[in-house]
């Protein structure tokens, strides 16, 4: 079927339907390569940058003695790059924020399964040991080895 609009004196000063919908698909079919594209590219990601261990120290004691990492809970400590969680009272446990699938920041903890979420693809890691519990991410957060001291009580 021709589209007739086109031959007549007078033609239209819209697009015909047939020329939206072939524009329309040409631009979604280009979309959808250039996103899979970026996903899927293959290269390797760069390993998780060196931590400033006395920042990250500080920022962790800092962080645990003014109570900002509840049980079950996490504390993101952007600046440094470095999650802390405290999966059972007393006990902490540092990682790095580094997502080792696409190398982003790991920023949330999802309330329902308690696990730290990287929200860029999904990878969903074990707060405990940082164990990848979902991918995409081919391995786990980088533990980040600093001494915590649990806050003392006050009466």
């Amino acid at each position: 079927m021709s589209d007739t609009r086109a031959n007549s004196p007078n033609p239209p000063t819209t697009p015909s339907r047939r020329t939206v919908l072939k524009i329309a698909g040409a631009g979604g079919a280009i979309a959808t390569v250039t996103f899979v594209s970026a996903c899927g590219s293959g290269e390797k990601k760069s390993e998780a940058p060196d931590k400033d261990n006395a920042k990250v120290q500080a920022a962790v004691q800092q962080a645990v003695t003014s109570g900002q990492v509840p049980v079950g809970g996490a504390a993101f400590l952007t600046d440094v790059g470095a999650v802390v969680t405290q999966p059972t009272t007393g006990q902490y446990k540092v990682f790095s924020t580094w997502c080792p699938h696409a190398g982003a920041e790991v920023t949330m903890l999802d309330e329902k399964t308690g696990r730290i979420v990287c929200v860029l693809h999904g990878s969903q890691f074990d707060p405990t040991t940082g164990e990848v519990k979902v991918g995409p991410s081919p391995a786990g957060l980088k533990p980040i080895e600093v001494a915590v001291s649990a806050p003392t009580p006050t009466a």
